[in-house]
């Protein structure tokens, strides 16, 4: 049952990203991004993944079980524990100009739900409630 409501919510996160504004609004998925275009996320009130296009840290191990793209995606839950990486074969991360997707300004943050977002100029960090989450930067990827 897990397993299945995390493929739907990644199908779904794809396809928002893919679909846009519109699509995003209506399956309760909101996307943004980091004012730099480096990060961009999606979420909902119960998982939010953040895509980084560019950064010097050394990513977390690849899993053997991974047969995609890893090191560019993260994601936390609003109940789980520790951010983790996300082994994709797509992006969160919006096209230039795309329309809808929301720019976080450097201090600001975005909720959804019990999950936080703050953008920094040293790195976009999410985390839950329960103080699990990640931070993405140029310079280094933290899970926590």
């Amino acid at each position: 049952m897990r397993t299945r409501r995390r493929r739907h919510l990644v199908a779904g996160l794809a396809a928002a990203a893919l679909l846009g504004a519109g699509a995003s609004s209506a399956a309760g998925y909101v996307q943004f991004k980091a004012p730099s275009g480096n990060i961009g996320c999606a979420g909902d009130r119960t998982e939010v993944r953040c895509d980084i296009a560019r950064t010097s840290a050394t990513p977390p191990k690849k899993p053997t079980t991974c047969r995609f793209d890893w090191g560019h995606a993260y994601v936390i839950t609003a109940k789980g524990k520790r951010g983790r990486g996300l082994c994709a074969s797509d992006t969160v991360l919006p096209s230039p100009g795309q329309p809808g997707v929301r720019t976080i300004r450097y201090g600001t943050r975005i909720r959804l739900g019990r999950i936080v977002c703050i953008s920094r100029r040293s790195g976009f960090t999410c985390r839950n409630a329960g103080g699990h989450g990640f931070t993405l930067s140029r310079e280094r990827i933290r899970l926590f």
